[in-house]
């Protein structure tokens, strides 16, 4: 008898360990984290182009798609205007990675989740040089932390190491603008199922962009965004 039990014991270990392995990461308990299916619209009121002494304005989109194994899918596009200039920016990016969530066992909904994707990722400068437009297409890597303060409210801190490659066109030359984008957003739920929220957001870059080594500083944006 004593010899069964104990090749049962060891039989059944693998598997409670196995069994004991998601719940470290993922409480079914709990929650399985804030969603990455949704589509979000932004207004951006005011930030300063470093470099040049003038301000800027715009809006931007941002979508996200959660795929099997705890994949995803993110993309985004910000138009901009720079104020007492003929300049306008377009940027966008669209990345692949992957996500996670840690039950560290507070209240029912709050937990801290991470995130990382490998992004490709466009700069477009028109009227950067006169009449000339500047373009250069390159690659990011962003990591995050989507932290449920409350089940209600999220604090998404987040960076993006890009290298936008040459950014050039005509007579404008920007050189590889690359360095860190990096900045914090704040997302309050309005209902319990966490379908609609209002966002607010601080971002910031150092690129050093051109011979001015223009750079986006103090962008504050805001929003509305809605989780399928």
């Amino acid at each position: 008898m004593k010899k069964t039990a104990f090749i049962l014991g060891a039989t059944m270990l693998p598997a409670a360990s196995v069994m004991a392995a998601p719940s470290f990461l993922t409480s079914t308990t709990q929650t399985d984290g804030p969603g990455y299916t949704y589509l979000q619209g932004e207004y951006i009121p005011t930030g300063n182009l470093a470099g040049t002494g003038h301000d800027f304005k715009g809006f931007g989109f941002r979508g996200s798609y959660q795929l099997p194994a705890h994949m995803i899918v993110q993309g985004g596009y910000d138009r901009l205007n720079v104020d007492h200039s003929g300049e306008d920016v377009n940027r966008a990016f669209v990345g692949v990675g992957a996500e996670g969530f840690y039950d560290y066992g507070g209240r029912k909904g709050t937990g801290i989740g991470y995130y990382g994707t490998v992004n490709y990722e466009r700069l477009g400068l028109r009227n950067a040089v006169g009449p000339d437009d500047a373009t250069g297409t390159g690659f990011g890597i962003t990591a995050g932390l989507r932290w449920m303060v409350d089940p209600q409210v999220e604090i998404n801190p987040h960076a993006t190491y890009v290298d936008y490659g040459e950014v050039s066109g005509g007579r404008a030359d920007y050189g590889r603008p690359d360095g860190f984008k990096y900045g914090v957003q704040l997302v309050g739920y309005l209902d319990s199922d966490q379908h609609y929220a209002l966002t607010a957001g601080y971002d910031r870059s150092d690129l050093n962009m051109g011979p001015n080594n223009q750079d986006f500083h103090n962008e504050v944006n805001v929003g509305a965004r809605y989780n399928f």
